[in-house]
């Protein structure tokens, strides 16, 4: 880590840099939309991204990636989240669905019973059932209120704080935040973080294949830490 002996933002500042990140995901969703090769009318992205600032640490997401420090405290390891999960059963984000012409629930097969988990519909409308209540693209659920604006969120980092790890929504529907961490903390002390890597894609996949013949995206990097007094 470089630069610690960076000022803290002070709340003015942290509102400043909250709302560039904003923009910039805003830009990033328009530039996708408006280019004539790519259709994402029923295609997008999630998108994470950390920001290290001295001991700051700024996470910015939208939709279903996650990120999560790995703390250890003395004789234990601690999971930090510093990201939320954008997902419709959200009491705030199904509220804005359903201001927004959009309605959540989950797919139905022919009797009408429900599959699987709650989706994004147009309110009178079958599609286009997204998994998740912000992305980037997916023009025609930006209808139904799904939006790419992030959140962001800042933490100051401690010196108990080892490693943090960023993943998407494919590592975390069958491995836990704390079950995440006791498997990076096997391998930090060697420094095989890779190997971290490969671990976690392996389990991934594995529990994936014995629920569905489709794996999702399975992506992950792990960012080391060494956060001085």
């Amino acid at each position: 880590m470089k630069n610690t002996s960076l000022y803290p933002l002070d709340e003015l500042n942290q509102a400043h840099l909250n709302q560039s990140l904003c923009e910039a995901y805003q830009l990033s969703h328009n530039e996708l939309c408006k280019n004539p090769n790519i259709d994402s009318s029923f295609s997008g992205s999630t998108a994470i991204s950390i920001l290290i600032r001295g001991k700051q640490c700024i996470c910015t997401n939208t939709g279903d990636s996650r990120a999560v420090l790995g703390r250890f405290n003395k004789t234990t390891w601690e999971a930090v989240p510093l990201s939320k999960d954008h997902k419709p059963d959200d009491p705030m984000e199904r509220l804005r669905i359903e201001r927004s012409n959009g309605r959540v629930e989950a797919y139905k097969d022919h009797d009408r019973m429900p599959i699987g988990p709650l989706r994004v519909w147009l309110k009178n409308e079958q599609y286009p059932g997204l998994a998740m209540s912000r992305s980037i693209g997916d023009t025609v659920s930006t209808r139904a209120g799904v939006t790419c604006i992030p959140d962001v969120t800042f933490l100051t980092l401690e010196p108990t704080d080892r490693f943090i790890i960023i993943a998407s929504d494919g590592i975390w529907e069958f491995i836990t935040n704390e079950e995440s961490v006791q498997i990076v903390s096997n391998f930090y002390y060697s420094g095989k973080l890779a190997e971290a890597c490969d671990q976690l894609i392996k389990i991934a996949t594995y529990r994936w294949s014995r629920k569905d013949i489709h794996i999702d995206d399975i992506t992950v990097i792990i960012v080391s830490l060494k956060v001085k007094d």
